[in-house]
């Protein structure tokens, strides 16, 4: 039998445990917790030492984060086959709406922050611009990686200044591994698009 409420949908054969929902949202602001739960989504089946070896926290901090990430339903474990502990990684999507605006959060933008340390316009953007323009900003960056949207363009639906979506769009082509040896995509300075032709042309683009 199958279950779809106003808040809760796809329940098979009743509701699955998941506790500590903050978890989720400690993702965002928690490089190493989100650091080893992307360690954990690269490599299914890795036991909790070699987590350990992967993660810059101590070791009973490990253990530590892999209960809260059991408890919220984000890995699950499983057994090797020396009997230890290994644990998978499971995909997930949390969707908020406040003021009309809808953001998912995804393994995806996790991976990303896990990685703010070493690129700090992350977190520079989401502490002065807020989470919703770093989530805007990096699937405009993905866009622009196809050629639909210039660097212009992406800083007026932000509201990033130029130097700062530059900044981003350069650390999230090496966390993507855009690019590589092929062609960039055009990009195109302030003088290049007539104000009046910004939205016509990703109108356009559709």
């Amino acid at each position: 039998m199958s279950y779809d409420t106003e808040h809760v949908r796809n329940v098979g054969n009743g509701p699955t445990m998941i506790t500590g929902l903050s978890t989720f949202t400690e993702l965002l602001t928690n490089t190493n917790l989100a650091d080893l739960y992307i360690a954990i989504r690269l490599s299914p089946g890795v036991t909790a030492p070699e987590i350990a070896d992967q993660v810059a926290v101590s070791k009973k901090t490990v253990y530590e984060y892999l209960h809260r990430l059991e408890r919220a339903g984000l890995i699950t474990e499983t057994k090797d086959d020396s009997a230890t502990r290994a644990y998978n990684a499971e995909d997930f999507e949390l969707t908020l709406t406040i003021r009309g605006i809808e953001i998912t959060i995804t393994p995806k933008l996790v991976a990303v922050i896990s990685r703010s340390d070493a690129y700090p316009i992350i977190n520079r953007i989401c502490d002065e611009h807020g989470f919703v323009t770093f989530a805007l900003a990096h699937d405009l960056i993905n866009a622009h990686s196809d050629g639909e949207v210039t660097i212009r363009q992406i800083a007026a639906l932000t509201d990033l200044s130029h130097g700062t979506t530059y900044d981003l769009l350069e650390a999230l082509y090496e966390i993507h591994d855009i690019g590589g040896d092929g062609p960039s995509p055009t990009t195109y300075s302030p003088a290049d698009v007539a104000e009046d032709d910004l939205f016509s042309e990703l109108t356009d683009n559709k």
